[in-house]
């Protein structure tokens, strides 16, 4: 089976743009490129799974526009090819997920997902202007108990800034703690060294 995952670091740019930093620079995503590109972000995905994901993931984000969830699979996978070929997706073969996640991690350089106090503080603006409760509103502040179990990983990993973190630099028992850290959303896989996965 074939496993994908998305490569990149959303930025936000001046002029409205959906843009990716990898390690080979800052790349525009456009039309449903983008769409293909959220799916895979922070998960495995089988190949066969992806065109149905992505039909849902749009369902949900735009309910009363179906003119935006009409995507072709012939669109779809022109988009699949666009992004792999330009470094924002990646493959790989292997019977499970897992197997595939550890492979791809290997190969990988990570950066930090962090927010700062202040994309905090709009979370937590934004969370109490949709009228949520205050107790819900608050866990904006709160770390996730990974953060807490993980902290070092994540300072030696943040220390590396826009670099990324070279997954070679750790050993193997730290591995499966970057792939919990990165199905949690606290880490991009920022670039993968090309030819070292299969």
């Amino acid at each position: 089976m074939k496993w994908y995952t998305a490569v990149g670091v959303k930025l936000e740019s001046a002029d409205g743009a959906f843009c990716v930093r990898t390690g080979s620079g800052v790349k525009n995503l456009l039309g449903a490129e983008c769409y293909v590109w959220n799916t895979l972000l922070w998960s495995f995905v089988e190949e066969s799974e992806i065109y149905g994901r992505m039909a849902w993931l749009l369902k949900l984000s735009f309910p009363k526009q179906p003119e935006k969830t009409k995507i072709s699979r012939e669109e779809f996978a022109y988009c699949l090819r666009r992004l792999l070929t330009r470094g924002l997706a990646v493959c790989r073969e292997d019977e499970t997920a897992e197997g595939a996640a550890e492979a791809l991690l290997k190969a990988a350089e990570v950066a930090c997902v962090g927010r700062t106090w202040g994309e905090r503080f709009l979370l937590f603006c934004g969370y109490a202007a949709e009228g949520m409760p205050l107790r819900y509103s608050l866990q904006a502040f709160q770390k996730l108990p990974e953060e807490k179990t993980h902290k070092q990983l994540l300072r030696d990993i943040r220390g590396k800034g826009t670099a990324g973190f070279s997954m070679k630099e750790i050993g193997e028992e730290q591995r499966g703690a970057v792939l919990e850290l990165y199905r949690k959303k606290l880490l991009f896989i920022q670039s993968v060294k090309e030819g070292s996965i299969g």
